[in-house]
């Protein structure tokens, strides 16, 4: 797995400052020499989405990206159980994230700007809840780490953290 891909993995897990919120709307990135999967089948062109709508993961680069961690983590057959349900919320959240952004997009033609603002708060406070929720799972799983293994994803983490803080650094329009 690559840094960008678990960069935004550990957005979705922590959400701990902006730089991260921002990295976690960002398209996922594809392994070197492949096209980008479309999120759906329908899926309209990119410049036909406003630039202010999130995209969201496949659920195969969902998987990916949850295989990775877990092989990353070295998660131990004794803590399966509090990994489980950390995995299956991140596969839930993402599927609710999914289908509220095609809600989304498949309403934005007629929507007014103050239905737009309206949805877009709706979809940041929806994906806030579901990071909260995820915030608690990791936590548990985190609690359940050995001290060789909290190293690990804290340093996994601090390095996602400030991979997504050079890449908005980066985007910044030059002074």
């Amino acid at each position: 797995m690559t840094v960008r891909r678990f960069s935004t993995l550990a957005a979705l897990a922590l959400l701990s400052s902006p730089a991260l919120a921002m990295a976690a709307d960002a398209p996922a990135p594809t392994p070197a020499g492949t096209a980008p999967a479309a999120t759906t089948p329908a899926a309209a062109p990119a410049s036909s989405v406003p630039a202010h709508t999130p995209r969201d993961q496949t659920p195969d680069q969902v998987e990916a990206h949850i295989a990775s961690l877990h092989q990353q983590l070295a998660v131990t057959p004794a803590q399966e159980q509090p990994w489980g349900a950390f995995a299956q919320l991140m596969r839930d959240n993402a599927e609710r994230f999914h289908d509220a952004i095609a809600q989304r997009r498949d309403r934005l033609p007629s929507m007014s700007a103050a239905d737009n603002m309206q949805s877009y708060a709706d979809l940041v406070t929806q994906r806030a809840q579901d990071l909260q929720a995820l915030n608690m799972a990791f936590r548990t799983l985190y609690n359940s780490f050995t001290d060789v293994q909290k190293k690990q994803a804290d340093t996994l983490f601090r390095q996602s953290d400030q991979h997504a803080a050079a890449g908005t650094a980066t985007t910044a329009p030059a002074k």
